[in-house]
């Protein structure tokens, strides 16, 4: 009995011994093999699978920086489905009512790799900053996919200024036509249409185009012609509208017309020391001035006609270089344009 019993125990022991040698060899083995996928019950937690993106935007944030106040900007955006199967684009939504988004018919299926395009457009009604985020409802989940919008807005200033305030025509003889130059500047921050110019007054016209389109610090140049019927003072305007009907500038014009003479003046000067492409004679009815160009002349003289009986002109010259750029004045020199 006694033999039996210590056999017993023996062989208990030596298993014991078995099961604990094949429990360190599968931990050995499990150490060695890091990456191997073990297989697991029903009963062992199974870790979450990762997030797949389903879609990409190009670009993935829409940007509109400085815009002004009342203009519209628009910019493409590309949405490429990277699902294995086909995704429907159900509805788009924006946070904010400046944004709107059009070029896209909804729903829409757009098919594994394929892409769908649309477009943002930003109208600010007020100067401050607006982000804000479009949301795509799709298919793919009930929560919509976000893109995010960020834009910032600056005032607009429109203006546009005249180089003068008001224009006169002083001693132009009846028959004959005056002509004076007004520069229209945009003064304002963002473009500016002029619709329209035009001069009011029998004896009041202009030269030039009279429809277009000035970027921030633009200029034009634009003519006013006083062609008189009859002497005496005489008034108008001149009107620069914008595309509104609306006036952008109002320009007195005034005029005075005399009794036309036959004589004319003859003007000589002394050619320039340097060598000159031409001259450019200007006139004034004041020593003072303003002087305003009257003509351009390739020699070194010019007979002025169409003078007023009994008036008094000044004259000055300046040459011109092959670069165009015009010396300073000569000495003013005067005529009076005797009567009868």
């Amino acid at each position: 009995m006694v033999g039996t019993r210590f056999s017993k125990c023996l062989q208990r022991k030596s298993l014991s011994k078995i099961v604990l040698a094949v429990s360190a060899f599968s931990l050995l083995a499990a150490q060695v093999t890091p990456g191997r996928r073990v297989a697991t019950g029903t009963t062992a937690a199974a870790s979450a699978p990762k997030s797949e993106r389903l879609v990409e935007f190009t670009p993935d944030v829409v940007t509109f920086q400085n815009v002004p106040v009342g203009d519209t900007y628009t910019q493409a955006v590309r949405i490429t489905n990277l699902a294995e199967g086909t995704l429907q684009i159900r509805k788009i939504s924006t946070s904010n009512a400046d944004f709107q988004v059009t070029g896209i018919l909804l729903p829409v299926v757009v098919a594994h790799g394929t892409s769908e395009n649309f477009t943002i457009s930003f109208r600010p009604k007020g100067e401050s900053r607006r982000d804000g985020q479009i949301s795509i409802f799709t298919s793919s989940s009930d929560a919509p996919m976000v893109l995010t919008v960020r834009a910032s807005t600056i005032k607009v200033q429109t203006e546009l200024t005249a180089s003068e305030a008001a224009i006169d025509f002083e001693d132009v003889a009846v028959g004959g036509v005056g002509t004076q130059q007004v520069a229209l500047t945009n003064s304002g921050t963002s473009d500016l249409a002029i619709a329209g110019i035009s001069a009011t007054g029998a004896a009041f016209s202009m030269s030039g185009a009279t429809v277009m389109r000035l970027t921030p610090g633009q200029s034009v140049v634009v003519e006013v012609n006083f062609a008189p019927k009859s002497t005496g003072r005489q008034t108008g305007q001149l009107t620069i509208s914008g595309t509104d009907g609306g006036p952008l500038v109002v320009i007195p014009v005034t005029g005075t017309a005399a009794e036309s003479s036959r004589s004319t003046v003859k003007l000589n000067w002394e050619e320039s020391p340097v060598t000159a492409a031409g001259y450019v004679v200007y006139r004034s009815a004041d020593s003072s001035g303003p002087y305003r160009r009257i003509s351009e002349a390739a020699t070194s003289e010019f007979v002025d006609t169409g003078l007023a009986v009994g008036h008094t002109y000044y004259y000055v010259v300046a040459s011109v270089g092959a670069d165009q750029v015009e010396s300073e004045y000569s000495s003013p020199i005067s005529a009076t344009v005797p009567e009868g």
